[in-house]
């Protein structure tokens, strides 16, 4: 994609070096903050989850399900991949921003406007006349995430994390806040109201970080270039969350809402290593990738330290939730939620397993190769789908995890056969180094279930938390170099402070 703008900085005497140099230290510090923004945001939104599992009920969650999963349907059948569109090209023009910015408010309009008229057919389609008010509710999230300032894609593209964390911490902050002070009065649709409240600050803090003055301007020609490089996202898109509508709407029929919601908040729980993993990793990975592109040699190395990266935070991650799970469930959530644990157990396990195919979905992403992205992601959803009807109706919710993780599996096999040759080059480099940290994760779940086993209430899962992390980062540390993870290596390609910290450590 051609998209001119304005002049570009003057290049230093050798580009070459001076890209070499400053490419990886800005995705450094860009993963530093973004790092920051998780260890803020997710923790907030974590403990802001269980303090409303203890306030509501599961039939709650199950109307916010009906309400989110109606409003990701419409929003993802409208996508027009813009925003990747932005980040991705090499030079941009106003007239760019703004057709973005237009066709996003018309989008956002649009989408409010249809879900307000069709809240009552998407309440009844899931069998729940209550979802009705909360979809309308919805409905207008999609209109407020429509004006954020579009240069907010400059800082995505330049590695400027700093300015987005803040916006970022702060909406979270917001919206976990106002959900929590008004859950006894609204019930479900105080968690509704809090995602408005933080869709709103998210908008107004964009113009303050990346202040721009755009103007309502329909432009076609603009538009279809921005729209070609984002026609195999937004088919990826409409293939998930079809996928996902199925499957809700599946539970909440033939089991019931109550035990969507156990699922909805299972979900949400068994998701949080993953998003972190690839919010902080995925999230530089993509712009990083995009500039790396036209360098093979650098190209590969990134990516084999994306992959390291990954599964050191994502795997033990993994392996402390599914250790605390029991106690987390009966402690901490109550007995509304009994028997959720085995599927946060079973879901987790599959996020886990789905940790090569996050990589090769940014590769595949940056590289433009949309078309193998979609045949993955194809297959995996044909493969969920298949598994929930087979598995739903005689195993109930522990049939959808295990449908999970058979999905995981596939499609790890699928973007791996998708991906360029040098990905099975480094599955091949980095397999000692995967089957390390999955034992050494599972030692850390045992560590975990141990001392949320010994340390009776609440603390006792804190406990479990601190003990199964605080093993599994010392035992990294100690067989890393003896047996030739790699691990340091890899972070240091981001974080040379780091590696030589930990060596320090080591010694």
């Amino acid at each position: 994609m051609d998209i001119k703008a304005g002049a570009e900085p003057a290049n230093p005497p050798d580009p070459t070096v001076s890209s070499a140099a400053n490419d990886e230290k800005r995705a450094g510090k860009a993963l530093v903050w973004k790092a920051a923004q998780l260890g803020t945001s997710k923790v907030v939104y974590l403990l802001g989850t269980l303090v409303l599992g203890r306030l509501l009920t599961p039939n709650d969650f199950g109307l916010v399900a009906i309400a989110t999963v109606a409003i990701t349907t419409v929003m993802t059948a409208t996508e027009t991949g813009m925003t990747n569109a932005l980040v991705q090209a090499t030079h941009r023009e106003r007239e760019h921003y703004d057709v973005a910015w237009t066709i996003g408010l018309i989008r956002g309009s649009l989408v409010c406007a249809v879900l307000c008229l069709a809240a009552p057919f998407v309440a009844s389609l899931f069998g729940d006349p209550q979802a009705t008010p909360l979809v309308r509710m919805m409905a207008f999230l999609p209109l407020l995430n429509s004006i954020n300032s579009p240069r907010m894609t400059d800082l995505m593209r330049e590695l400027k994390f700093s300015r987005i964390a803040v916006v970022a911490m702060l909406a979270v902050i917001v919206e976990v806040g106002t959900s929590i002070s008004l859950a006894a009065r609204l019930g479900g649709g105080a968690i509704i109201l809090g995602k408005l409240a933080g869709a709103m600050t998210t908008a107004v803090a964009s113009y303050i970080v990346a202040p721009y003055a755009p103007r309502f301007r329909p432009s076609f020609a603009s538009a279809k270039q921005l729209v070609a490089f984002g026609r195999w996202l937004f088919a990826i898109g409409l293939t998930a969350v079809i996928s996902e509508l199925f499957i809700k709407v599946v539970i909440a029929r033939s089991l019931s809402v109550p035990a969507l919601g156990r699922f909805s908040l299972a979900d949400r729980l068994a998701e949080t290593p993953t998003q972190m993993a690839n919010e902080s990793i995925g999230a530089v990975a993509f712009p990083l990738y995009a500039r790396l592109k036209s360098d093979p040699a650098r190209l590969e190395t990134a990516v084999q330290a994306h992959f390291i990266g990954l599964m050191f935070l994502l795997l033990p991650a993994t392996g402390l939730i599914i250790g605390i799970a029991p106690a987390l469930v009966e402690r901490v959530l109550g007995p509304a939620w009994v028997g959720t644990s085995p599927l946060i157990v079973l879901l987790a396990i599959g996020f886990a397993c789905e940790v090569s195919f996050n990589v090769v979905y940014f590769l595949l992403q940056s590289l433009g190769w949309g078309a193998r992205l979609f045949a993955a992601e194809l297959t995996q959803y044909i493969v969920l789908i298949a598994s929930v009807a087979l598995l739903a109706g005689p195993f109930g919710l522990v049939g959808i995890g295990a449908a999970r993780i058979l999905t995981a599996v596939v499609v790890a096999f699928a973007g791996a056969k998708a991906a360029p040759p040098m990905f099975g080059t480094i599955l091949r480099r980095t397999f000692r180094t995967a089957v390390a940290l999955v034992i050494l994760s599972s030692l850390a779940g045992a560590a975990a279930w141990f001392g949320a086993s010994v340390v009776p209430g609440t603390v006792g899962v804190a406990a479990g938390l601190v003990a199964g992390g605080v093993g599994y980062f010392l035992l990294v540390l100690l067989t890393d170099e003896p047996l030739k993870l790699g691990v340091r290596r890899a972070l240091s390609l981001f974080f040379p402070v780091l590696a030589k910290g930990s060596q320090n450590i080591a010694r």
